[in-house]
Order: C-alpha cells, then structure tokens, then sequence
C-alpha cells in the first residue's frame, strides 16, 4: 500500500484515482480534487499552483508518490520543485514539459529530430501570418503558442476565417499571453489517433490508444472543446502502425529530451494525423489526455502504480499489456460550453447508472447533499465492452438516465 497524492480536479484526476484505488488499498489524497475523487479517498483544499504548500503537504503527510494530472504545473516546474525537495513526483521536468507548453519550441524540436510533422510558420504579427498563409496555402490551422486549456487552435478555410482569428489572437486576446505567438501551420486531412507512451528517460511502453472528439456537436461541427467524448483503442492502432509510430516519433522524442539534458520522464501523449497509414505529430501533450484517461485506463493490463513507480525507477516494461475490448467516454458538459455557460446546475439520477458503467467527475461541486456543475465539462459517462458497438450502446443508454436539464452531450461519439 501506497499514499498517492494526485494534483488536479477533472475527470482525468479522477479517473488515475480510481485506477490506483482499483489496483491495492493505496491511501489517495487529491489537491484539490472533486466529489468523485473524495468517495475513493480524501481531497485537500490547496492551489495546484502553489508548490510549496504541496510539498509541504507531501512531506507531512509521508507522501509516497505524487502523480501530476493537468499540464500547467508540469509547465510550472513543479516536477523540478519536488525533486529538489526530495519528494518522488511523475511527470516532465519544466524543460522537457515545453513540448507542450511552447508550440513553437515543439515544432522545432521535431525539424530537428526529423519527427514527421506538418510545414508551419512562427508568427508574431498579422503580417507574418499573412506571409505564412500565402506560401503555406488555405486551409491553414493557427495554434497559439502558449497553453490555452486545449481551446488555442483555429482551422481557416478563407481569407475572412483567417481575419477572424487573427481578431481573436491579437485584438480580443482571447487565449492571453499564450497567442502572441502563433504556429501557422499546414492543415493536414486524414484521420486522428492520440498516442500513449509511459516513459523512464530512455525507453517507453505504449499503454493505450485512443481518438478524441474535440468539437463541440454531432458531426464534428462547432467550435474546438477540451474533448466531448472519446473511445479506445484507436480504430487505426495495428501493430505495424504502433511500430511506425515508436521509430519514427517517441523514440527519436526521447532521445532528442535526453540529448538535450533533459531526460523525458512521465506520460508522452503523440497526438497524431494519420494520413495514408503514415503518422504525422498535429501535438505533443505531457501528460494523461482528459477525457482520453477515461478510456485508457479501464483497459491497462498492468498496474498503473507499479508502471509508474517502474518508469521512476529507470526500467519502465517495453511490453504492451492493453485489455482486449473497447472503452467509450461521453461528456456531458453544460449549455454554452466552450462559450459562456452557467454554473450551479443541478444534477439528479446518478443512482439510476449500471453498476459495470464507470462515472467520472470532470467539473461538479456538492452543495447540501445537491450535485451542482461547476464547469463546462461536467460529468464523464464509460462504458467497456467487447466492442466498440456494445459499449456505445450502453454508454448512450446510461447517459440517457442523468437528469442534467443544463446540460448537452455528442449522440455521435464512437460513430
């Protein structure tokens, strides 16, 4: 047994804690975490982006292992924080965390390397952009460079879709600091695959596959979202593709990180355009995916505690142990959403679920015995079956018995 802290509050913290809680009698604390995470252990009111208070924490109460859920603390250095401190801690370093955190600096991490991505740019200005757009060719995809919560991409498909995006970067700001620099980047067309691989510095294992659904409604149409739902393992993950994918994209990451002195330790997530059965890096993410955590875990062969602590250790296991199967996650997330959206919905039915159907907390609060939302992502509904086909039919079967009247969800997630 093992006393875990895990840092975050989504349906990706939840569902690490009810994979650590499923595997042993693991104590499990959650900063701050939700009430899905307080029935498998306790949550503690602290500020992911106050590391001293969680070291300090971590230390009092004889923390085992500290596992790093959302990107921004990783990108923060909180990793370097706690080692400096003595504490074990799971995931990058600040350095290696900047293939997520600096589109930019990821892009030409990969030019270096030779990892197969798209052409693109580095932009600063309208003019730049403009520049970029003319020799790259319409469509084109903007990505800010900074972390901006998965919503920082915007597809053009003309001249006045670019002058709209370009209005939202540089004029209304609306993705901060993180769009005054832009990865203008040639907009691939094929099919999407995200990529898991558990990493000790030098060697890896893939420990699941899947596909995430980012716009908002049926179709694929609306505005990118954080995720609306998810399944796994990919539809595209053979075994030639996987190794396509390990010699061409995480080895060559590893041994780039490594090079650089900066050993990369902690989840790889290749998010990837799969175009002709060749893979090609759309991003990089350092950390678990959220809501494709959801679907990954319930079909990991091997302990996550005893993978994680091996990765820690220097000798990850290079063998693929993935549960045969399917795994399918639906959000339910409030009106509005990735927009303005209301908090304090209420939510009823919940004890109207299978008892096999997993409910993970994305963004809820408790409030006198009441379920309210407090996000725009609010509940995780999972479903397993020995198929892609079982499991929708018993996840869309169980969404339908939530009472969630402020809410929505995709009808079209593993179609």
């Amino acid at each position: 047994m093992a006393r875990i802290l895990i840092i975050g509050s989504g349906g990706r913290e939840h569902a690490l804690a009810w994979s650590l809680a499923g595997e042993a009698r693991h104590e499990i604390y959650c900063a701050p975490g939700n009430p899905g995470t307080a029935r498998l252990g306790t949550n503690v009111s602290l500020d992911n982006g106050d590391h001293q208070a969680l070291i300090e924490f971590a230390r009092s109460e004889r923390i085992d292992l500290t596992i790093v859920g959302p990107e921004a603390p990783l990108a923060a250095g909180i990793v370097d924080d706690f080692q400096g401190s003595n504490q074990k801690i799971f995931g990058p370093g600040r350095a290696a965390a900047q293939l997520e955190a600096s589109k930019l600096f990821a892009r030409q991490f990969m030019h270096e390397y030779r990892i197969p991505q798209p052409a693109y740019m580095p932009c600063s200005n309208r003019e730049e952009v403009w520049a970029a757009v003319e020799q790259l060719g319409l469509p084109v995809v903007l990505k800010a460079d900074g972390l901006a919560a998965g919503k920082g991409v915007i597809v053009c498909h003309s001249e006045s879709e670019v002058e709209a995006a370009l209005a939202r970067f540089f004029d209304d700001r609306s993705f901060g600091d993180a769009g005054r620099s832009l990865s203008v980047e040639e907009c691939l067309v094929g099919t999407e695959m995200s990529v898991f691989a558990l990493c000790d510095g030098k060697n890896f294992n893939i420990i699941g596959t899947a596909q995430d659904y980012k716009r908002a409604y049926d179709g694929d149409q609306g505005p990118n979202t954080g995720g609306m739902g998810s399944i796994a393992p990919s539809r595209l993950a053979s075994a030639d593709l996987l190794e396509e994918i390990s010699a061409t994209i995480i080895q060559p990451t590893l041994d780039g990180m490594r090079q650089r002195g900066s050993p990369y330790v902690g989840v790889l997530y290749a998010g990837l355009m799969i175009i002709d059965n060749e893979p090609f890096v759309i991003e990089f993410n350092v950390r678990m995916g959220d809501p494709e955590t959801q679907v990954v875990l319930p079909l990991l062969g091997s302990p996550l505690y005893d993978l994680i602590d091996a990765a820690l250790e220097g000798h990850v296991p290079v063998d693929n142990r993935v549960k045969q199967g399917a795994a399918i996650s639906v959000v339910l997330a409030a009106k509005g959403y990735p927009g303005q959206y209301k908090k304090g919905l209420p939510i009823t039915g919940l004890g109207n679920l299978d008892d096999d159907v997993i409910l993970f907390h994305a963004g809820t609060r408790e409030e006198n015995g009441q379920l309210l939302s407090s996000g725009g992502r609010v509940l995780n509904v999972v479903a397993t079956g020995d198929n892609l086909n079982d499991a929708a039919r018993q996840v869309y079967e169980n969404c339908a018995r939530i009472d969630f009247p402020g809410g929505f969800h995709r009808k079209d997630i593993g179609g």
